[in-house]
């Protein structure tokens, strides 16, 4: 259920294809993407324009086996969640629910729900992601991480609220929660007859003749089989029933054409009515579940999944009646995603779609990032051996790296990738970010002085310094050649503008940040302000 926020900034659009017309224009981007791609993912894609319907399939080829059927049932991840949110919507317009209800009033009576003061877990709060909420209940030990929520009980989960304490104010911060939205979906189990497939089966998915999509009871689709970022095959994810709106409902192609074309008006008149109040704003750039952002003057919205073998991506553009569906059979997210594809499919700018070929590594890049580095707790040793690149964690076993078109390296067995900052000529790799499970660490070369960031020009000088916006996501802000620049973790660093009193614009990723001080004027924080969401980090 791995999905991306884009607390992050968003890199600079670089070309348009226009919106493909046909489903040989839909499977010329599949192929510009995918072809060839390291990852031997086996992707289906659906473009809906004004009722019209464009689709195509295309396979890497990189891996032995074939492509899943055209019928065959995929998981979606956290695209999920939006049907989750249908069925809170449903919920609000029967009277039974409101938006403003603490979540608490839906759990069993007795839970103990964390709380500050008189501030209760709303409803909102949940389908925004700012309950306060950890990613995770605390205490969850997968026996085994091929599927770490399987032994995950509705008792289970209740009982790991004791164990939180919240570090951040209700309702003011988004940070994405699957463990928030765990407790959603068992209350809307609860509140819908205490089944939610048969909650899901009834209000949406017959209403919408999605006649495959499923749970854990399956109606006659076949499951694809999932796949590692390496093209191992792995076993399909599964968790309680009432506990599913997180993220585990498995649906075909035509499933998912036809919930994109409910999302746009075409389905039971009372539905989509409920589908549409999904899609509005309710706060940090959400709506219910729904990511919304403005992209190039067009309103969208988003959502995309991920789990152990599968990647998935719905974007609608609701007042074109447009949308993009993309179905993989592999996990993806530590290697970007399918918002590229999703973008160009779309006819928005994005980066040129390229895939992920496995090359060698320039000598040079290779004897520039050999070294010994800190990694959070970790230390990681990479070497040179008999033509391999090697790395080691302490403690833990050495692994083999290898490159990819992308410039960028990975290990060979696991998912992960390892991003280096580019090093100057000569010059060995300095830090590097490691994307893993959805996250991202930095790795910093032992032995050389990681200054802080730091500022000449007295008009700036202030904010100089480095920003927690997310456990894994921080922002710098410092002066490089006379230039005011900025840089998020993993990325490459761009220069802004002075917009105001402590306020800085970032128009290449048409970003704003705006600086919080304290009593005596010193600058505590940073508030980024991005597609519709504001995320707040203080200075570390």
């Amino acid at each position: 259920m791995n999905c991306r926020i884009a607390s992050a900034l968003l890199c600079l659009p670089a070309w348009a294809a226009g919106i493909p017309a046909s489903d040989v224009a839909v499977e010329k981007l599949l192929n510009a993407r995918f072809d060839g791609d390291r990852s031997g993912a086996c992707v289906q894609a659906a473009v809906i324009d004004s009722g019209k319907v464009w689709r195509a399939a295309r396979c890497a080829g990189t891996r032995k086996g074939g492509p899943p059927t055209a019928g065959a049932a995929f998981e979606i991840g956290s695209v999920t969640k939006t049907m989750t949110a249908a069925l809170v919507a449903s919920l609000v317009d029967a009277g039974r629910w409101s938006l403003d209800d603490p979540i608490a009033r839906h759990l069993p009576q007795g839970t103990a729900v964390p709380r500050q003061g008189e501030r209760q877990i709303l409803v909102r709060d949940l389908l925004t992601h700012s309950s306060g909420l950890p990613a995770l209940p605390p205490g969850l030990h997968p026996t085994n991480p091929a599927g770490p929520y399987a032994s995950l009980t509705d008792a289970a989960l209740l009982a790991s609220l004791k164990q939180v304490q919240l570090v951040r104010p209700i309702g003011e911060h988004p940070e994405y929660s699957n463990f928030g939205m765990l407790l959603l979906s068992l209350a809307v189990a609860r509140s819908l007859g205490g089944d939610l497939e048969v909650a899901l089966r009834g209000q949406l998915f017959q209403p919408l003749g999605m006649k495959t999509a499923y749970v854990v009871r399956p109606l006659g689709a076949e499951p694809a089989q999932g796949h590692a970022a390496d093209g191992t095959p792995t076993a399909a994810w599964t968790i309680a029933n009432n506990l599913a709106g997180v993220g585990m409902v498995k649906a075909t192609m035509d499933d998912m054409v036809a919930y994109a074309r409910a999302q746009l008006g075409d389905g039971p008149a009372s539905l989509v009515a409920q589908l549409r109040r999904t899609q509005q704003p309710l706060a940090h750039g959400f709506g219910m579940n729904w990511m919304l952002r403005k992209l190039q003057g067009r309103d969208l919205a988003m959502h995309e999944g991920g789990t152990g073998g599968f990647s998935s991506l719905v974007m609608l553009e609701p007042a074109a009646k447009r949308a993009v569906v993309v179905l993989a059979d592999t996990s993806l997210t530590d290697l970007g995603g399918l918002g590229d594809l999703g973008l160009a499919l779309l006819g928005l700018e994005s980066p040129p779609l390229q895939p992920r070929r496995s090359v060698d590594a320039p000598p040079a890049l290779r004897q520039a990032l050999a070294g010994e580095y800190e990694m959070g707790s970790l230390r990681l040793k990479i070497w040179e051996a008999n033509d391999r690149l090697l790395a080691q964690a302490t403690g833990q076993v050495a692994f083999e790296l290898g490159y990819d078109s992308r410039g960028e390296f990975y290990p060979l067995g696991f998912s992960a990738l390892l991003r280096p900052a580019p090093p100057s000529s000569g010059q060995p790799v300095a830090r590097f970010s490691w994307h893993q499970g959805g996250g991202v660490m930095e790795g910093r070369r032992i032995g050389l002085v990681n200054a802080p960031p730091t500022i000449i020009n007295l008009a700036w000088k202030d904010w100089a310094g480095e920003f927690q916006l997310a456990p894994q996501f921080s922002l710098k802000v410092f002066e490089r050649d006379g230039r005011l620049m900025v840089q998020g973790s993993g990325q490459p660093a761009i220069t802004a503008k002075v917009a105001g009193k402590d306020r800085i614009e970032i128009e290449e990723v048409g970003a704003t940040v705006e600086f919080e001080r304290d009593a005596d004027g010193t600058v505590v924080a940073a508030v980024l302000l991005q597609g519709g969401q504001k995320t707040r980090g203080a200075r570390k």
